[in-house]
């Protein structure tokens, strides 16, 4: 006797399939993210000093997200890079690197995230990267000291924000298990 299919079967179907989904866009984000900071070239290696908060910027970007929420989500990495990179490389260029310990960086996550959290028309995912950013520039200057370079550490933290954002494109691009495309047109 063959089993009928209920309304209830298709339900069920339908309410785990689009999280399916979601974890497959979001596992092959973090394959791009992992492919490219360990088998890229060497000359963009070395500007990934952050692979972690790669991961994290596709993780914050593709769960549960169409085409244009990513792309809205890339838009708004790059706000939070551009309120990062001023403050950042001017406090470490007035401090200097090897001045920075950890109370100064706790004094500076601190009012950097206060500036960072006061407009209110600053989109929550916006000031989710730039916490985050501002945490890796910091504590990364504390833990390598006067080797850290006032421009490119913080330019190591936004490229590898940038790696997990567009990471997060190419996934959702990637025609499996639906394409993008007809996610905007449905």
């Amino acid at each position: 006797m063959a089993a009928s299919t209920t309304m209830g079967d298709y339900q069920t179907q339908s309410s785990w399939r689009p999280c399916l989904g979601s974890a497959l866009r979001t596992a092959l984000a973090c394959t791009i993210v992992g492919c490219t900071t360990l088998y890229g070239p060497p000359q963009l290696r070395k500007y990934l000093t952050y692979p972690s908060f790669s991961y994290m910027t596709t993780i914050l970007i593709v769960p549960d997200a169409k085409l244009g929420d990513v792309l809205r989500s890339c838009w708004h990495v790059m706000y939070a890079t551009v309120q990062v990179m001023v403050p950042s490389v001017l406090t470490l260029w007035l401090v200097g690197p090897k001045n920075f310990d950890t109370l100064l960086a706790t004094v500076a996550v601190a009012v950097s995230a206060f500036v960072v959290a006061l407009p209110e028309s600053t989109h929550l995912m916006s000031k989710r990267i730039a916490f985050g950013q501002f945490v890796n520039v910091y504590v990364g200057t504390v833990v390598h000291g006067a080797e850290t370079g006032v421009v490119m550490h913080p330019l190591g933290v936004a490229a590898s924000t940038a790696l997990g954002a567009l990471a997060s494109v190419l996934a959702l691009l990637f025609p499996y298990p639906r394409l993008a495309y007809y996610e905007v047109n449905n």
